[in-house]
């Protein structure tokens, strides 16, 4: 994914809730709690979400201010 790691952090939580979710939705009773699904998940092997770009070298504000002057 290319930019904001705050969104892409945020984005991992939401699967990851997701997953539990749907996971402990495959019978009548729980599949996991909340610690064993944790567990699983890194069992798992999930790849964990990079920041693919690295962020301009200048700011948005000293850009501003190039194109101002």
């Amino acid at each position: 994914m290319l930019g904001n790691s705050v969104r892409l952090w945020q984005l991992l939580h939401h699967v990851r809730r997701l997953a539990f979710k749907w996971w402990n939705r495959r019978s009548q009773r729980r599949s996991f709690t909340w610690a064993e699904f944790a567990e699983a998940w890194e069992r798992w092997k999930m790849p964990r979400p990079k920041i693919l770009e690295t962020p301009l070298p200048w700011s948005w504000r000293e850009a501003r201010q190039a194109g101002s002057a």
